[in-house]
């Protein structure tokens, strides 16, 4: 039956006559042992997409695994600034990447336990692989950039087209990885922020990292995030009063290592298409908020008047 095989068995149930081919051995996806529920609601998504997938037993919190304290921890003190849930789940996605870095494969997906998977997920993916180049590492199948981005690839129907960012998105609930990426991700450090946000630091691992849009893969918003049930995220994300490693944020124009990476990758024609566009977009947002603000002042101010009926009657 197409479903689900645990990792921590050491082999899993043989795939059902018809089954995926291609993604064979490649899906990956990361679930708590104590989260049953989702385990079954992600077993439908499987099935609704004709694929079969290897569940990685998800670190729940501050049990990290020894192998990898390192990133997290300073002797026994929690290194930064992170919470439980962000541990666990960074660590969790560390564990999936070594995962594919021992078995070396050529590409892996690695989904979290509240992707929503199509029923054409696999021609999807395809798809994907088939346009990107041989120097790639990482391509976000989830997630909507609200930045510029280039065009690398136009992709058949509607799976749109393959992009590289001038912001990465955020979000890490679905990917697709080979052993190179997960390597350079793997490098011995200590960690200072959430998974999502070293995914939109990629100078800082040399990462070849693409996106298809629009997404792929969806999120459940039905499931309550185990990031929030163990403490919720931390909000000091600039490292005041000192930066953090690399830049104070996900944002490359907060790092001269992150423009020229943008730089390189993009291209300066490219780049500085997307500065302006980035730019414009940004003036936007800060007129409509403005405008907001100022129908609000003018909202209450009016709702604080008298009625000129009432003023007649004073």
């Amino acid at each position: 039956m197409h479903g689900i095989m645990t990792s921590s068995a050491g082999r899993g149930c043989p795939a059902a006559p018809g089954a995926s081919s291609l993604l064979d051995g490649r899906i990956f996806f990361i679930n708590r042992d104590c989260d049953e529920n989702r385990r079954q609601a992600f077993e439908r998504e499987l099935a609704k997409a004709n694929v079969t997938a290897e569940r990685i037993p998800a670190v729940n919190g501050l049990a990290v695994p020894d192998d990898l304290r390192p990133y997290f921890f300073s002797g026994s003190a929690l290194h930064g600034g992170l919470r439980p849930g962000e541990v666990g789940c960074y660590a969790s996605h560390l564990k999936a990447m070594q995962m594919v870095a021992a078995r070396d494969l050529s590409f892996a997906v690695v989904l979290e336990d509240d992707a929503v998977l199509p029923p054409d997920f696999e021609a999807a993916v395809a798809e994907v692989l088939a346009a990107l180049p041989a120097s790639w590492d990482i391509v976000l199948l989830y997630g909507t950039p609200t930045r510029a981005f280039k065009t690398i690839a136009n992709l058949s129907g509607q799976h749109g087209k393959l992009v590289r960012y001038s912001r990465v998105p955020s979000g890490a609930v679905a990917y697709l990885i080979n052993s190179r990426g997960a390597r350079k991700f793997l490098t011995p450090r200590k960690v200072d922020w959430p998974i999502d946000t070293d995914f939109r630091r990629p100078w800082v691992f040399n990462l070849e990292i693409f996106g298809a849009l629009p997404q792929i893969v969806s999120h459940s918003g039905e499931l309550t995030s185990a990031i929030l049930e163990l403490g919720g995220r931390a909000r000091q994300r600039r490292g005041i009063p000192l930066p953090k490693p690399g830049n104070w944020t996900g944002n490359p124009l907060h790092s001269p290592t992150g423009i020229f990476y943008n730089i390189t990758k993009l291209g300066l024609r490219s780049w500085l298409r997307c500065l302006v566009l980035n730019t414009f977009a940004r003036i936007g947002r800060v007129a409509g908020t403005l405008k907001s603000q100022a129908l609000g002042v003018e909202t209450a101010a009016a709702k604080s008047a008298p009625s000129a009926k009432g003023a007649i009657a004073q």
